[in-house]
């Protein structure tokens, strides 16, 4: 039997790398942790005591899913978030007030559903 301890990563798919970091560092403002040098382009990003491991490929993803495959944060004030991503032009889908929080989603520069949310 598989007896899970924690939650270490999750890999994205990128196509363009640095792109890709100006996101993860500009728009979710995530620092940058030092990366092995592994034969594919890529960026490893700290979230608490986990990660964000972006790869290269050349394949993106789609449109904003929800229900889809997806990364999720948790962030300190929804409402300026909220705020932030619309100065930035950031389209984003937001769950109705019923749902049990605040949470939206929005894409990453590769399609990758990203879950923006606050409270349980």
């Amino acid at each position: 039997m598989i007896k899970a301890k924690s939650f270490s990563h999750c890999g994205l798919k990128v196509t363009d790398v640095e792109r890709a970091t100006r996101f993860y560092e500009e728009v979710l403002n995530l620092k940058k942790l030092p990366r092995p040098n592994f034969q594919f382009g890529g960026a490893w990003y700290g979230v608490g005591e986990n990660q964000i491991h972006l790869i290269s490929s050349d394949q993106s993803m789609g449109k904003i899913n929800p229900l889809g495959p997806h990364l999720a944060i948790q962030v300190e004030d929804f409402e300026a978030t909220k705020a932030d991503l619309n100065s930035r032009g950031i389209e984003f889908l937001e769950a109705p007030p019923n749902a049990g929080g605040n949470q939206l989603w929005i894409l990453d520069p590769d399609g990758n559903t990203i879950e923006l949310r606050s409270g349980k």
